[in-house]
């Protein structure tokens, strides 16, 4: 978990430098267990042949996103899209029609390696008899 929590603070130390490593623990547990069940598998080979960490760069990736959902949704302002100061106007984007992993970049390279490492990768599709 300790090289989890560094990879992390090393991908984004901006957005999590005002979290105590303990938070960013807790939610990490939660993200490993949320790629683990989404599929990612611990060790894989990538295209050119080289080992990755599918499940470890997922558990990275979501939590960091969640991080940036979390203080989107705060105080900190981070979809505002403007700002006035002499009458106090803000506006703010509209991010309700975005699904969920497209609201942030680190969401985005988490759906991008669920297609690519997990359950997202699978065909499903059924026959159904007329």
């Amino acid at each position: 978990m300790d090289d989890l929590l560094k990879a992390v603070k090393q991908l984004s130390p901006d957005l999590t430098s005002s979290i105590s490593d303990d938070a960013l623990k807790g939610l990490l547990t939660n993200t490993r267990e949320i790629a683990t069940a989404d599929g990612f598998p611990v060790d894989a080979t990538n295209p050119e042949g080289e080992p990755v960490k599918p499940r470890d760069m997922a558990t990275e990736y979501l939590t960091l996103h969640l991080i940036t959902i979390n203080k989107a949704l705060g105080n900190d302002g981070n979809n505002v899209t403007s700002e006035q100061v002499s009458v106090l106007k803000r506006t703010y984007a509209d991010v309700s029609k975005l699904d969920l992993y497209q609201r942030s970049p680190w969401g985005q390279l988490y759906l991008w390696l669920y297609n690519l490492y997990g359950n997202g990768g699978i065909s499903r599709y059924m026959v159904v008899q007329h």
